[in-house]
């Protein structure tokens, strides 16, 4: 099993070698098994291994103490970084639900069959999730709302959408 992007560094948390961690998701509930982070390292292709000794929760962040990381200034230099776990310590989902690493490179279709393009980066904002679907000539940004994103098939590797309209108007 490989690392996969779980969430991002933004900053320290208190004195003591805490930081905040924004996760790419929007439910928490894989903490409970993770009991370990690998945060990207800046002079090499190899991501830190880091043992999560607490968490906790606050707000839309997570708060982390890992060992080694004891003072501010080490949590500052981890600021910014990308977060990875491995995939094997993820939970298992409900069904129609979906990790953000699995909708990446999907192939984007309107039900008419139209192609749009590939998935290629999913924003997390307040209120939901948009896919960002990019082809040669545009960008697309796509609500994942229901009445919009009608199937996500996995196996097939596509996304079926319904447009509303003025989606697709390339004026």
């Amino acid at each position: 099993m490989g690392l996969i992007s779980f969430g991002k560094i933004t900053k320290p948390h208190g004195l003591a070698g805490e930081v905040k961690l924004l996760p790419h998701s929007r439910t928490m509930d894989s903490f409970n098994e993770i009991t370990r982070i690998y945060i990207e390292d800046k002079s090499s292709d190899t991501p830190q291994e880091f043992n999560i000794t607490s968490f906790r929760f606050h707000k839309n962040t997570a708060i982390l103490k890992l060992y080694g990381v004891d003072s501010i200034e080490e949590a500052q230099s981890l600021g910014g970084r990308e977060v990875y776990i491995q995939e094997g310590e993820l939970g298992v989902l409900d069904e129609d639900e979906y990790y953000f690493f699995d909708l990446i490179g999907l192939e984007a279709y309107t039900e008419d069959g139209t192609y749009l393009g590939k998935v290629e980066e999913v924003m997390e904002r307040a209120i939901q999730s948009i896919l960002v679907i990019k082809n040669k000539e545009s960008e697309l940004l796509v609500p994942m709302a229901e009445p919009i994103v009608k199937e996500i098939n996995l196996e097939e590797g596509k996304v079926i959408i319904s447009p509303v309209k003025g989606m697709l108007d390339q004026d």
